[in-house]
């Protein structure tokens, strides 16, 4: 070495996101008690295997005007039980939007 100081710096290099896992269509469609809607269930592998218990809770959002349908799926992958509802709270923040908006560019249209 002769004397002088070397100065690194670091810097952060994004690494690209991850591709959400495929998406399973499970055994069952369901039916919307509202409308009369027939929906295919289809919920991702990694959520349902991540799940803190079951029956995981999958809710499907359609319509105009909006309603729900919350269906109850099992450690395998097979619907259990399902409802629909016209009571719907959705949080009006920036934060919320933004996570809309990046769920529903995630997707291809018929995925969810």
């Amino acid at each position: 070495m002769d004397g002088r100081l070397t100065i690194t710096e670091a810097i952060t290099i994004p690494m690209p996101a991850r591709p959400a896992a495929p998406v399973q269509t499970l055994r069952l469609q369901t039916t919307f008690e509202i409308c009369g809607h027939v929906f295919t269930v289809k919920v991702n592998t990694q959520e349902l295997a991540d799940a803190k218990r079951y029956p995981f809770t999958h809710l499907i959002l359609h319509g105009n005007p909006i309603h729900c349908h919350v269906v109850y799926v099992d450690k395998q992958g097979a619907v259990r039980g399902s409802e629909s509802s016209k009571s719907i709270q959705i949080d009006r923040t920036s934060a919320t939007f933004q996570e809309l908006v990046k769920w529903w560019t995630m997707h291809v249209e018929g995925d969810a």
